[in-house]
């Protein structure tokens, strides 16, 4: 018996790229997908040729390398160069190109509105086939890591305790010199004295550094300031761990769980709830939406902003903390909002008195203050208030909104817990099988294109498992077929029975729209 021998490496073999990749592969599913792509009308780079200088490499081609990396947890433009001379299938994607680790960090890095809109056309496309329904989408976020360490990113407290630090090494340093000073000079003293005065001067530059990012600090809007990457921030990943990131935020629809945007928030999730309601009607062109959050997207005028627009927020509400037992508390004193009052439990009313900004929390809201002059006399005071002032009652200015968004989520609890399975997964495939933890690139613009490419990819793949490999290959071809036409016209080709019998042929399809960059140049 022998074990299994392979074939001689000196040998010869007649075999094609094309045979040596699957049928069903993601790489052919990619090259027919960008294929069937309005590239031209997306705004990537190069599309257009120049008279002068070598010739550039394809937007498509170099798209498609993106897609299919992602996918298999490949996104280190290296590691991407490395695949083009190592992996068949990508050999067979790039028809045997082999960019370069800048040329492809370059096209990421500056096609970011390009493939955002990409990424659009593929969410509409999905409404078309009815696999994105639009009626309910979820909304959550998750934190990743950005290439900014701990140690380059400062906040007043940090920098005042490395003052502090600095501060106490100089004194300590003065205080020998002072020794020095009073002892017989010696030839190791005189070395003692100069090494001290070293440090004494790198520890006075290291103060003067610490002060000018002291001052940028304050400048700051947030009190934050990241050396390597100026835009990400100082965020908790999970329980008491804090790292440099970014938050980002993806709206994920009902029915299929397939992705409908992708952008970065701020170090919590205050704000997105509006930014992601106006986000999801642009992009699925649809006005009334019921949006799931959780409780950190829980804000009164982010809630008002999201009703207002048409889109019906359930967000679940906070949890407010024990109300005291004794005496009367804010339920026991009614609203009535035609006249803009409270009526207490002596029948008193209390009249609007200030409206001022509260900040607790990282959360601002307008409130306004309720009071009466009829508390002094009252022979209620004593269960309601030990206060001077009176009784004084608290209402955030968009509480009917939060009231409303309260008592939705409390009637449809069903519905409510649905958000879950919305949403959740999609980030443990991101993080736990893409390896998608931290950015390779810098700026919220980059990061939000990194995910979108991730998000693209995720959304090609679940519906390859929802219509299958066959379906979605015809659906496909046929958006092929009707960008086909569009090239004849421009190559000004009479002769329709050649595009028929080679209508599916995307090695013609790219010779045509590279003939027709030629034309352009000639002309």
């Amino acid at each position: 018996m022998h074990h299994q021998r392979g074939k001689d490496r000196q040998q010869l073999f007649l075999t094609s790229l094309d045979q040596m990749v699957e049928k069903d592969s993601w790489a052919r599913l990619v090259d027919l997908f960008v294929d069937a792509l309005p590239i031209h009308e997306m705004g990537f780079t190069h599309t257009r040729l120049n008279k002068e200088g070598n010739l550039p490499y394809h937007p498509a081609d170099l798209f498609k390398l993106l897609l299919y990396g992602y996918r298999h947890a490949i996104r280190s433009a290296n590691k991407l160069a490395d695949a083009c001379k190592i992996n068949v299938e990508v050999m067979w994607l790039l028809k045997g190109l082999r960019p370069s680790a800048r040329t492809i960090n370059y096209f990421r890095a500056n096609n970011g509105e390009a493939i955002e809109k990409a990424h659009q056309h593929f969410v509409r496309l999905l409404q078309e086939w009815s696999l994105i329904e639009g009626q309910t989408v979820a909304l959550d976020g998750t934190k990743i890591r950005a290439q900014n360490s701990l140690k380059r990113n400062f906040n007043a407290r940090k920098i005042r305790r490395h003052l502090e630090y600095i501060d106490g090494k100089m004194s300590d340093y003065l205080a020998q010199l002072d020794d020095l000073d009073e002892e017989r000079p010696t030839p190791k003293r005189k070395r003692e004295r100069k090494e001290l005065t070293q440090k004494i001067d790198q520890l006075q530059a290291r103060r003067e550094a610490y002060e000018d990012l002291a001052e940028q600090v304050e400048a700051s809007p947030d009190g934050q300031l990241s050396l390597s990457d100026p835009e990400a921030r100082a965020v908790i990943l999970h329980r008491n761990i804090v790292e440099v990131g970014y938050n980002l935020q993806a709206i994920i629809d009902e029915r299929y769980k397939l992705v409908v945007d992708i952008f970065c928030a701020g170090v919590n999730d205050v704000g997105a709830l509006a930014r992601g309601s106006k986000r999801v009607q642009q992009v699925l062109k649809r006005k009334f939406i019921d949006l799931l959050a959780d409780a950190g997207y829980h804000h009164g005028a982010e809630l008002a902003y999201a009703e207002r627009r048409g889109v019906r927020p359930f967000v679940a509400p906070r949890r407010n903390p024990p109300q005291k037992e004794k005496g009367f508390r804010k339920e026991d004193f009614l609203y009535n909002p035609a006249d803009d009052t409270y009526r207490c439990p002596a029948q008193k009313l209390l009249t609007p008195e200030l409206t001022f900004r509260r900040i607790s929390s990282q959360r601002s809201y307008r409130v306004r203050r309720y009071g009466t002059p009829h508390c002094a006399g009252c022979p209620l005071k004593r269960r309601c208030t030990t206060s001077d002032i009176g009784r004084k009652i608290e209402r955030p200015l968009h509480q009917a909104y939060t009231d409303r968004n309260d008592q939705r989520v409390a009637r449809y609890k069903e519905f409510y817990r649905t958000r879950q399975e919305i949403i959740e997964h999609i980030f443990g495939t991101w993080k736990r099988h893409w390896g998608m933890t931290y950015s390779l690139l810098k700026g919220k613009q980059k990061v939000g294109t990194e995910f979108r490419l991730a998000a693209l990819a995720y959304n090609l793949l679940r519906t390859r498992t929802i219509l299958g490999i066959d379906d979605l290959r015809k659906r496909l071809q046929a958006l092929l077929a009707l960008i086909l036409p569009y090239l004849r016209a421009i190559l000004g080709l009479p002769a329709p029975s050649f595009f028929q019998k080679t209508l599916f042929s995307f090695e013609i399809y790219r010779a045509v729209s590279d003939a027709s960059f030629r034309l352009k140049i000639a002309a």
